[in-house]
């Protein structure tokens, strides 16, 4: 009688092949959690600046409402001021901005002077000496832009 015995198993190429795919999956997916990463800093990046340039923009109204010629209000540019976020749980700052703003005055077709205002605030991103945000995917400006006019009664 005779018996042959067969050993099945994987050969040490066949594992050897497996850890290769393996690394390089696992390779893609620790590329992909960084791109998420950075992506979601900036977001909050954006956000923060945009919440920062509305809140500007929402004081200058409230100002322009109360006072239309006050001294912030006049045409050209003012500030910057810095803005910082701090992180509700520990109070450590998150991101820290320069903001500013243009005013100038607005005119009809004919270049007679409107009684509104054409507000532009401009928030950057810098740190906490002062100068420009050394980290380039957070070194994002944002911009926005609206017009004051008085109420027509």
């Amino acid at each position: 009688m005779n018996v042959t015995v067969r050993h099945q198993g994987f050969t040490i190429i066949e594992m050897l092949i497996s850890l290769a795919v393996l690394s390089f999956g696992l390779l893609a997916a620790g590329q992909l959690l960084f791109l998420a990463t950075t992506a979601e800093s900036l977001a909050r990046s954006k956000q923060t600046a945009s919440l920062a340039a509305q809140d500007r923009l929402e004081s200058l109204a409230d100002l322009y409402r109360r006072d239309s010629g006050a001294e912030e209000l006049t045409p050209g540019d003012h500030g910057p001021t810095q803005v910082y976020v701090l992180n509700p749980a520990n109070n450590l700052e998150i991101n820290r901005y320069d903001v500013a703003w243009n005013v100038a005055t607005l005119s009809d077709l004919r270049g007679r002077a409107l009684q509104g205002r054409l507000v532009t605030v401009t928030v950057k991103p810098v740190t906490q000496a002062g100068a420009a945000n050394s980290r380039p995917p957070l070194n994002k400006v944002v911009n926005m832009a609206t017009i004051f006019s008085p109420r027509i009664p």
